[in-house]
């Protein structure tokens, strides 16, 4: 009987809002499910404050959506949120690759198959470092600045706070971790999702933090465990994109980020999530905190970076 009401709202709400693509606003008009894109894979330890993916079912959902400008439908954004939360988000149109975008915005997406170094955006096409040797991290970046759907999907979400833009944006991040892992032959399980987190006076004038979001997208989709309770943003520092000098971004971060309980980091191998990487003074500070907590391995992972 449940299932039976909840079809029936899906009918309505299709009916009173057809679904369109976040990008171009073409209606999608075939929805249907689709298989989840990895199997449960690990547990979240106890009492750290993690959250644990769980892989969901698509199910059918259509969300109306603002492009650029900030429209009627974006004033609706938190109701469409919990509507989002209660039918599953893993939603997508009928031959296309990632919820809420139509097959041909998702078909523009150039997708990168492997990581790069951060210091001289060097591509690695082995699971080592050939170059920067002490740099903390390997930088894994789905695409670069300059792609027309990945600039929109980070703008929609970061800026207009379109909170669904962050579902294809974990979906894109997901396909492009799993391909990365089969190319390294790395496992999944023996890595824990650490996101970039806000100083809570910015998280609290956003309304969300849109790393966290994305991370609990990534967390449905593979089973990877999250951790939002360990990294902590102790400084309200200025906004990067404010700052071009790369040396005044390093001033900017340096001493920003503390760690919760450092000794949960030990041993461990973790993936930074950020939603994008320019001159990495962030992702760089945040990888050598936990790097000094004797983390192992750190991969760096962002939607985009500079070229």
């Amino acid at each position: 009987m449940k299932e039976k009401i909840t079809e029936i709202r899906e009918i309505i709400l299709d009916f009173l809002f057809p679904p369109v693509c976040l990008i171009c606003r073409k209606r999608l008009l075939s929805i249907e499910p689709q298989p989840s894109l990895s199997e449960k894979i690990s547990s979240s330890p106890d009492g750290l404050g993690l959250a644990e993916g769980e892989p969901s079912e698509r199910r059918k959902i259509c969300l109306p959506a603002g492009r650029r400008a900030v429209s009627s439908e974006a004033r609706r954004t938190s109701d469409e949120s919990q509507r989002t939360d209660t039918l599953g988000e893993r939603a997508v149109a009928k031959g296309n690759s990632f919820p809420f975008l139509c097959p041909s915005c998702s078909q523009k997406i150039k997708m990168n198959t492997a990581a790069f170094c951060p210091v001289c955006s060097r591509r690695l096409p082995e699971n080592k470092k050939t170059c920067h040797q002490d740099s903390p991290f390997v930088l894994a970046a789905a695409g670069f600045y300059g792609d027309e759907i990945l600039d929109s999907l980070i703008t929609l979400l970061k800026y207009q706070k379109i909170k669904q833009a962050a579902v294809p944006l974990g979906e894109i991040l997901t396909q492009y971790l799993e391909n990365l892992f089969k190319f390294y032959q790395l496992d999944f399980k023996n890595f824990l999702v650490v996101p970039i987190p806000l100083h809570w006076l910015k998280e609290k004038q956003r309304g969300f933090n849109q790393t966290y979001l994305i991370a609990d997208q990534i967390a449905k989709n593979t089973g990877l465990t999250v951790a939002k309770n360990i990294l902590k943003r102790t400084k309200n520092t200025a906004s990067q994109v404010e700052l071009q000098d790369k040396e005044k971004r390093e001033i900017n971060v340096s001493g920003c980020f503390a760690l919760e309980k450092p000794e949960l980091l030990f041993q461990k191998n973790i993936i930074i999530l950020d939603d994008v990487f320019t001159t990495g003074a962030t992702m760089k500070e945040a990888a050598s905190a936990i790097k000094k907590a004797g983390a192992k391995k750190i991969i760096g992972l962002v939607a985009a970076k500079t070229n």
